[in-house]
């Protein structure tokens, strides 16, 4: 059967954009996690998200179901077996800084800007109108489609544990809309480390910077109780050309410095925001155990070395450390990391470097999630057919599969892998201000993923 999806896709862009505004103009970032509030355990902005998707499903004549609001899923066909994807519709805090409102879905040369719009909202509602046109030309099926609507990825993936375990059948194949094209079959391990401490009393009162582990902080403060560090403080701005203020609160000064968010996978791109204030500490002779455990350990290293983790893989890259979130308070301090690891690292012996390096400093240590690595053998049927959907729309014939640091719910799923929606060679502003997804690709991507369930399906 021939059809031809960009054609599909063109007919029906009027209805996708006014589906993408309503999704994307929905702020679902996690307010808190509360298993007892039974309507909307990850807060009332992620169930509207999730509400949103599964009514559009009902209106278009699917099957539909609500995993008691921890997910969800929209269902075409009957058959035993099925393909399968999982998207998410929960999103990282928009940050400031913005061009446009984060949560406006403003469209302004040829992208449409807003949290979610790449991360994961549009591959996801992508994905949908993918499911959507093969149901419409009532294309003849020997397997189900299934997409999974994850709520709960941005932070600790309660939503597809939950509905796993309830609804426990795996695909024969499956892909994940978020990550890159053309197709990435090997994911890096994942923790989360959190640090934890005691000071003795400083100058240093207070420190805050970071919003998640997974997000390098572009902004850190300070309140200090040295007034005489102001003009310090506005000379080192000065002198590094760095973003920041300094302002009076009583008898303390309150230090602001701004850097540069990025990826939790990818922390070199990124300007840390709380190691540039504690570079400064370290120029007026400002100490404690909090600023030694990052000395230490931490400061501008995002291989692991001084921990004692770094590593090299030729097919995955190196283990990455992101310092994401630093929270300092009445002499208690907390710092959370976000490790990544390739092959060839012994998951065991990574963590434990981890617990001796910060013990050795008096500190305590919580392990917190831990994604395991991924790795599908890039020969495989399945993802030689969604190279081949890839290639055919993309003309890119010289496409590889990739690897990466990223994490994607593909761990979640059995028999899957992540394929798209970011196109090679373009600009990404996931989990940074003014993120954005490029109108064009977006619709190339839903041609591509409607050709992949066919082949994969049929």
């Amino acid at each position: 059967m021939n059809i031809n999806f960009v054609e599909e896709v063109t007919k029906r862009k009027e209805a996708i954009m006014k589906d993408l505004v309503g999704l994307i103009q929905i702020n679902s970032e996690l307010t808190t996690f509360d298993p007892n509030r039974k309507h909307a355990p990850f807060g009332e902005g992620i169930d509207e998200a999730l509400t949103y998707m599964l009514n559009i499903g009902k209106r278009d004549g699917f099957s539909t179901l609500n995993a008691d609001h921890y997910a969800g899923h929209i269902e075409y066909g009957q058959q035993d077996e099925y393909v399968g994807m999982v998207g998410h519709l929960d999103v990282v805090p928009a940050g400031s800084g913005w061009s446009y409102p984060p949560y406006g879905a403003v469209v302004a040369d040829g992208k449409m800007y807003g949290r979610g719009t790449e991360d994961d909202k549009g591959p996801t509602l992508a994905a949908y109108y993918a499911m959507k046109i093969l149901k419409d030309l009532q294309v003849p099926l020997s397997k189900r489609i299934k997409l999974v609507l994850g709520t709960d990825e941005e932070t600790a993936w309660r939503c597809v544990n939950y509905y796993f375990k309830h609804y426990p059948e795996q695909p024969v194949a499956g892909f994940i809309p978020d990550s890159e094209f053309p197709l990435t079959y090997g994911e890096k391990g994942i923790l989360k480390v959190v640090v934890k401490g005691k000071n003795e009393p400083s100058k240093l009162v207070r420190f805050d910077s970071g919003l998640r582990d997974n997000m390098v902080p572009d902004h850190a403060l300070a309140i200090v109780s040295d007034k005489d560090l102001k003009e310090k403080f506005e000379a080192f701005l000065s002198k590094h050309k760095y973003s920041g203020k300094v302002s009076e609160e009583g008898a303390n000064l309150v230090l602001e410095i701004d850097g540069k968010s990025a990826h939790g996978s990818t922390p070199d791109e990124g300007v840390n925001a709380a190691y540039l204030m504690v570079h400064f500490f370290n120029e007026v002779g400002i100490t404690n155990a909090f600023i030694d455990a990052i000395n230490t350990y931490l400061l501008d290293d995002t291989k692991g070395v001084k921990i004692g983790v770094d590593y090299l893989d030729k097919e995955m890259g190196p283990v990455t450390v992101n310092a994401g979130v630093f929270k300092l308070e009445n002499n208690q301090f907390e710092i959370i990391l976000n490790p990544r690891y390739p092959n060839g690292v012994d998951p065991e012996s990574f963590i434990k470097r981890f617990e001796t390096a910060f013990s050795s400093l008096g500190l305590k240590v919580e392990l917190g999630k831990h994604q395991r690595l991924l790795y599908v053998d890039p020969k495989s049927a399945m993802i030689q057919t969604l190279m081949e959907a890839y290639k055919k729309y993309s003309k890119d014939y010289e496409a590889k599969p990739l690897t990466t640091g990223g994490g994607t719910f593909a761990r979640a799923m059995k028999n899957s892998v992540a394929f798209g929606p970011h196109f090679p060679n373009k600009p990404s502003y996931i989990h940074q201000k003014d993120e954005y997804i490029i109108l064009d690709d977006f619709f190339m991507s839903i041609a591509i993923y409607a050709d992949a369930l066919y082949q994969l399906a049929k």
